[in-house]
């Protein structure tokens, strides 16, 4: 009796290990770094989160379209409305439309990507000037105003995207596409809670 119950508390051990082990994270953040458990961005520290956030951004940024294109793509395991063709589905878009719509986002992504570098680097900045024993508050200002004026220039550069979008859409795709983002928008906000 003894002998199995110390062969089930064993199992049960190794059991509870092997399940340890294959949930421990071996993600890395950087091609150079050594690999090992490390925490999740989503766990790790502010700062951590940024430099991560920052990286991927550079890497994602200096791909060319082809490439992008193939990281924008989702597995094949993940659901299927997901994906941009799940939107040219539900949306109903014909051929012409899909690649009009294609040609938009890939316009939008240069251009947008472009406002981000300038704007992490403004905010990149302002930080050091802010840390600074002695801060400039000129330059301070200088710096907030044109953090200001580039989440500006992204505001436009959303709704003029959003305007061409809507401009190759029929008006029952307009309808559908505003209640397909009105999903996504109660979804981002319930999970922000």
């Amino acid at each position: 009796m003894k002998k199995k119950m110390m062969l089930v508390l064993t199992t049960t051990l190794l059991g509870f290990g092997s399940i340890a082990s294959a949930a421990t994270d071996y993600y890395k953040s950087s091609d150079k770094g050594p690999v090992g458990p490390q925490t999740r961005p989503c766990k790790a520290s502010a700062e951590a989160r940024v430099t991560y956030r920052n990286e991927r951004q550079n890497r994602f940024s200096e791909l060319g379209p082809d490439a992008r294109d193939h990281f924008n793509r989702f597995s094949a395991g993940r659901v299927k409305h997901f994906r941009m063709n799940g939107l040219e589905e539900r949306l109903g878009l014909s051929k012409q439309q899909s690649t009009q719509v294609k040609e938009l986002r890939e316009k939008q992504f240069s251009l947008v990507v472009a406002e981000r570098k300038e704007l992490a680097t403004l905010k990149r900045e302002l930080e050091e000037k802010s840390f600074t024993t002695t801060p400039d508050r000129k330059k301070i200002d200088e710096l907030s105003d044109k953090i200001g004026q580039k989440y500006a220039s992204l505001a436009q550069l959303k709704s003029k995207h959003l305007t061409e979008l809507v401009s190759i859409l029929t008006p029952a795709q307009r309808t559908k596409l505003q209640t397909i983002r009105d999903a996504r928008e109660l979804r981002q906000h319930r999970d922000r809670f």
